[in-house]
């Protein structure tokens, strides 16, 4: 059985590590990430990047093995003057990544000072057993 279950964060700039943080419900796979995030950024060479982890600190170091997923959104501006507001609505599929009941899932967010953001990231999951309602509302 699959659900879909929402993470939600805001970023203010820097490197911010475990801005939110949710426990997998059952054991199963994460089939793949959407993410939908926006920023606004009003200088050359302004970064934004959002990342998905196992770990609870943000991992810019190779073959590190806790990231999931990220996504990096950046824009060439010709003038200091103004500010651009950027935006992505994106799906990755993974491949079967197995999780387990109460394993714990960060977002993480790295960006140049000041870049406010907004990240929203779906986890599409699929259970290995049958499964009880999830959903809390």
């Amino acid at each position: 059985m699959g659900s879909v279950i929402q993470m939600s964060a805001a970023g203010t700039g820097g490197t911010e590590s475990a801005l939110v943080s949710i426990d997998i419900p059952q054991n199963g796979s994460i089939l793949g990430v959407q993410w939908a995030c926006s920023c606004l950024l009003n200088a050359d060479a302004e970064v934004f990047e959002a990342q998905l982890s196992f770990g609870s600190a943000n991992s810019n170091t190779n073959d590190s093995r806790q990231v999931i997923s990220s996504l990096r959104m950046t824009a060439s501006l010709v003038t200091a003057a103004g500010a651009v507001p950027v935006f992505a609505n994106y799906y990755c599929p993974l491949p079967d990544l197995p999780v387990a009941a109460g394993e714990r899932l960060f977002i993480h967010a790295a960006a140049t000072a000041g870049v406010t953001s907004t990240i929203r990231c779906f986890l599409h999951l699929s259970f290995d057993e049958p499964s009880t309602r999830v959903r809390r509302g």
